[in-house]
């Protein structure tokens, strides 16, 4: 394996958890693929500007990237051999982790992890084959040779000279500010069944800020690409990272802490206690993350990035509960309470006081929601509520009606057709509906409802 790699010792729950920061040409080649074919988080658009504008992309190329999309997309919707992703239990509120989805079980992560790991194409061919039929493993590899001597003129000329140098400034910024001790409690505070090798991937992603500013770092179990532009300073990326791995640690929590922890929220008393349960998990991760950055700023600069939410975390809700949960999860790593032993009622005390009367807004209470549609006419309608009204969970069709009995639902009609729809929805939901006289009214109406202040 060609890569930077930090060993951090962490005591008290099962052995050493290892940092690992890699700067691998290979693990760039793939997610640029995997974003250009629309096939993963990040934004394509900057990468498909890279090879249009300086890699000298042509027809060939444009078949070659439909015949990875082709490839890939087989796996999306496969899961490994002998693997379920249906929910193993029946629940009212659809839990907010992806574990519960069978999300992790998916060919995929493992076919994305097996182009972050590699170090070789061979290495590559022979990672693809232990998941995949041969054809299909040598296929993606023929891809990869396709694109990458031109690649590797990028990787040489650019992105190994931004990667390398921030791979060894990671390592250092997390010994100075023992971001090791903090993982420890943090997965203590979780509950965390990790495996024997107890390690934390990062793969170093050079993006062309030329192109386009926007950037993603995702966890596929415990591994996680993170883009960087070049201006981009450890510093400001370090706690993101941390964001990511909290994540990790709250999906391996056992099943039935998680089964226990949605019936002790259910049991409360708030009205909006769904949508601050739906807004737990990135709540959780977001506090770290504000806890990194506290470490890694003075007193007087991290009051100043406090004081705007949007530098804690782009979605309004998420950076409200993850300021207001902080310092309650700092009380909780010093032995006060865990994720599913005393966190809820303080959690929900927190965010009470944090966001006031806004628990009753809308948009709050739709965290969690399903959109029903009164015919394909209103296919923009229901996207264009997806994009604008934020949410952690967003389903749509009758079926996630019986899925999940407690969701809160959202009903987009032309006037006169939601009477036979909330006849079948029946009665004891929390139903929002925005109707017009035609699909063109009805998206001005959804337009209206998230400008809602």
């Amino acid at each position: 394996m060609k890569g930077l790699a930090l060993l951090a010792g962490l005591c008290c729950w099962g052995g050493p958890v290892e940092f690992r920061f890699v700067a691998s040409e290979l693990a760039n080649l793939t997610f640029q693929l995997d974003a250009m074919a629309g096939m993963g988080e990040a934004e394509g658009e900057a990468y498909r500007a890279l090879w249009r504008q300086e890699l000298r992309w042509d027809r060939e190329d444009d078949w070659q990237l439909e015949r990875w999309k082709s490839l890939r997309r087989r796996q999306k919707t496969r899961l490994e051999p002998g693997r379920s992703g249906a929910p193993v239990r029946a629940v009212a509120w659809p839990p907010n982790y992806a574990g519960y989805y069978g999300q992790e079980l998916g060919l995929d992560q493992d076919v994305r992890i097996a182009g972050l790991q590699a170090g070789s194409e061979k290495d590559y061919g022979r990672r693809l084959r232990r998941l995949l039929e041969r054809r299909e493993a040598d296929g993606l590899v023929s891809v990869v040779k396709h694109f990458r001597p031109r690649f590797g003129r990028f990787w040489q000329t650019e992105a190994l000279g931004q990667l390398r140098p921030k791979a060894l400034q990671f390592e250092a910024l997390v010994r100075k500010h023992d971001i090791a001790a903090l993982a420890e409690r943090l997965a203590v505070f979780s509950e965390s069944k990790l495996g024997p090798r107890r390690e934390a991937w990062f793969y170093l992603i050079a993006h062309p800020a030329r192109f386009g500013k926007a950037t993603v770092a995702t966890m596929l179990r415990n591994h996680a690409p993170v883009e960087l532009l070049e201006s981009e300073t450890p510093e400001e990326r370090l706690a993101v990272i941390v964001h990511e791995l909290v994540h990790y640690f709250y999906d391996r929590a056992p099943l039935e802490r998680h089964m226990g922890l949605i019936a002790e929220f259910e049991a409360a008393t708030p009205a909006w206690r769904m949508a601050a349960y739906s807004y737990l998990n990135e709540a959780v991760a977001t506090a770290a993350q504000v806890l990194v950055e506290r470490r890694l700023r003075t007193g007087a600069d991290f009051g100043r990035w406090t004081a705007s939410p949007r530098n804690v975390y782009s979605q309004p809700w998420v950076a409200a509960l993850g300021l207001a949960s902080y310092p309650l999860l700092e009380r909780c790593l010093e032995g006060q309470c865990g994720l599913f032993h005393g966190f809820a009622g303080r959690y929900l005390a927190a965010a009470e006081t944090a966001l006031g009367e806004r628990v009753a807004h809308p948009h709050f209470l739709l965290a969690s929601r399903v959109v029903l549609t009164a015919g394909d006419e209103l296919r923009a309608a229901s996207r264009l509520f997806r994009e604008r009204v934020p949410s952690i969970m967003h389903a749509t069709g009758w079926e996630q009606l019986a899925r999940f009995p407690g969701l809160p639902v959202v009903v987009l009609a032309r006037d006169g057709e939601q009477a036979p729809m909330l006849e079948r929805i029946g009665p004891g939901r929390n139903v929002t509906v925005l109707t017009g006289k035609t699909a063109e009214a009805v998206e001005q109406e959804v337009g209206r409802f998230a400008m809602r202040p």
